[in-house]
Order: C-alpha cells, then structure tokens, then sequence
C-alpha cells in the first residue's frame, strides 16, 4: 500500500511519523558512529489504527526501519558492530498482543515489550536502558492518546536519562478545549501534565492562538528544565482537514546537532503535511457534493493558513533575535541561531537571510569568518556585532 492509502484519514499521523523517520535517519547514524548501542523506547507504541500488515505506518516499526539501516551503513562503511536495543510499551490488551507479535518476530535487535500503563513502567524501563551499558544512546518517544498517562512527574526519571534525547507528542487539539476548564478535577489533572500550576496564569485571558503557542511554550520549558536539557524546540503538525493545530511535537537534546537534525526533518515534513492535507481536504468536498473536481487537489488547495502561521512564527524568531541583538551587541552565531531555531516553521535559511538584510543596511558587521566564507557558520567562532 501506498502512504496515501496507509494515512488515509489520518494524515496527521502520516506528518508525524514522517518527522520521527526523518529525526531518526540521520539521528541513528550519527550517534551510532560514537556509540556501540542504539536504545529506542517507545512509551505508547499501539499500533493504533495501522493498515499494513507488516506494520509500517507505526512508529516502532518506522524507528526499527532506521535503526536497521543505520546499523547496516556502518557496519559495511567503517566496520562498526552497533547494537540495538528497543523497548516497546502498551497497555490496551488488544493492541499490545499485536505489537507482541511483532516483537518475537525480530531476531536482529533486542526488543522487550511491557503491557502495562507507562506509570507502572519507569522502573522497567530505566532498567532497560541502564542494561545496554555505558556505551549505549536512548532515544525515548513518548506519543500519547490524550494528556493523561505522562504527567511530569511521571517522565522524570526518563526526561533524565543522559545520555539521552526525547520527543513528546504534546496533543494540543485535546489540550486547547480544557485550559481554563473551571473544573478542579481538569485543572488538577493538568497541574500534574504541566509540573506545576504556573500554566494557568500563563495562558488566562489570551486569544485561541496565544493561549496554545504558550501552553506549549510553558510545557517544553517545564520538561527541558527537568530533564537539564540545553536545547528544545517543536513542530507543529496541523488537523488534516480544518486549519487548527492538531498536536506539537516537542524536542529535547543536550547537543545542537539534534536540534540541526530535527529543523531539517521539521522543513521537509511541512511540504508532505501541505500535500496530505490538500488531498484530504479535496477527499471531504467531493464527499460532500458527491462529484470529483476538475483540478488537482494541490492546484485547489488554500494554504493561507499555514503561509499565516509561518509569518507569524518567523516574525516572533526575528523579533527574538533582534532582541538579543540590541540587548548584547555581540552575539555568537550559534547562540543566535539557536534563538532563532527554537521557535517552529523558522530555519536557518530564514536567519541568514535576516543577517543579509541587516548587513546591507549596515545594522550589522559579522566577524570572524575566515576569507572565503561567506555566511557565517556554528562552530566557527563567528560573531554578529550590532552597531
């Protein structure tokens, strides 16, 4: 089956799923080049809703896949022997006697699989993880169904893990509709998710789009400090068929190659998100007036409200940057790059052009670059003076 039929429907997962191949493509090699295990932990892995018979359209399979493939690169390339170690979690019964199956059917990788809620699974799996030794390099998804079942105090314990990298599915469609829930019951319940109830006074009284951008904001904040992460940034994966935000994916690493990694990933996954979405939208019309459209779904599609929401992120990136800017007047480029990064739909390619404009109006001088460069770059110990 094609993608197109395996996400018919639930296109968001397809845009999500993309994202974690992608993450893990490069993720897998790179840290595989330095480590001798690769440790994945899935902390929902289902599969929920999967139509392939081999599984492809979940993610344990799709991270398997990548960890596969860079294991074999390196192996034929340098010579390296990296293990793989996969942790796979599921409490609904049905669902996990799938991934079960799955499981027992992989004999080049250790895979151990738990079918239990992943509050009382931390202990199993920071064992797991502790097992594959000093050598070894988790990365840990956690993709909930909802926003219970992952409260902070709850991850801890794996948002610690370090070595380590994580990805959280922050479900913001679930989320948005329960914020300023006057129930106590609610209000607790994400007190719990959040790690604290600094979140209410963060989002009361702001517009639907502010009071999403900051429940996110506040969230990701919380986890990168628990976890002593450097560095965190998030994608936006939008509804398929409404132009609404259906969950953020939010990114944890202590190096800022991750954060390279997953942008890039970020970058090429909006095109398949605009696409997937613009078939689905065109599968909804002609369902309703029950005839097919002339046109293709991409030359029917309006992507007004994805262009709106990268300007409105863009402008935020720039307004962050020109602040640091002016308040320091020196700046290194990677510490501006990473201002710029950590906000969504904002890539390199946008700051450097920034950097261009600046210096053409003579706002900006960028030094220590070496004769024949001519953007700067991170790692090189180029800085950006504001004059």
């Amino acid at each position: 089956m094609s993608n197109g039929e395996l996400y018919e429907g639930r296109e968001q997962t397809l845009v999500k799923h993309f994202i974690l191949q992608k993450y893990l493509e490069r993720f897998a090699y790179i840290v595989g080049s330095h480590w001798d295990v690769l440790t994945y932990v899935d902390c929902f892995s289902g599969p929920w809703n999967a139509r392939s018979e081999k599984f492809e359209d979940s993610s344990f399979a799709i991270a398997l896949k990548e960890l596969r493939n860079a294991r074999d690169a390196l192996s034929k390339q340098g010579g390296r022997n990296v293990q793989l170690r996969c942790f796979f979690l599921e409490k609904d019964r049905a669902a996990y006697a799938k991934l079960k199956e799955f499981a027992d059917s992989v004999m080049d990788a250790k895979i151990e699989t738990r079918n239990a809620p992943l509050e009382e699974s931390i202990p199993d799996i920071t064992d797991f993880v502790r097992r594959g030794g000093a050598k070894a390099f988790p990365f840990v998804f956690i993709d909930p169904k909802g926003w219970t079942g992952f409260e902070m105090e709850t991850i801890t314990p794996l948002l610690l893990l370090n070595p380590g990298e994580v990805l959280i599915n922050f479900m913001t469609g679930h989320i948005r509709r329960f914020l300023e829930s006057p129930q106590e019951e609610t209000q607790d319940s994400f007190k719990r998710l959040f790690g604290s109830g600094a979140f209410r006074a963060k989002v009361q009284g702001l517009a639907d789009l502010e009071r999403e951008d900051a429940a996110v904001e506040e969230y990701a904040r919380n986890a990168k400090s628990v976890g002593g992460f450097s560095f965190g940034c998030s994608a936006i994966v939008l509804h398929p068929e409404i132009d609404r935000t259906h969950y953020n994916l939010i990114y944890l690493t202590r190096n800022l190659k991750g954060i390279e990694i997953f942008k890039d990933a970020e970058k090429k996954a909006m095109e398949v998100q605009e696409t997937a979405r613009a078939e689905a939208q065109q599968r909804k019309r002609v369902a309703r007036k029950g005839q097919s459209e002339l046109f293709g779904s991409k030359e029917l599609h309006d992507s007004t409200h994805y262009e709106s929401l990268r300007e409105r992120y863009l402008a935020k990136a720039r307004g962050l940057v020109l602040q640091a800017l002016e308040s320091k007047r020196r700046l290194l480029y990677d510490d501006v790059w990473t201002i710029a990064l950590s906000n969504p739909m904002a890539w390199e390619s946008d700051l450097k052009q920034w950097i261009e404009e600046w210096k053409e109006e003579s706002h900006i001088v960028v030094v220590g670059m070496k004769p024949r460069q001519r953007v700067p770059h991170r790692g090189q110990g180029n800085y950006l003076n504001w004059k």
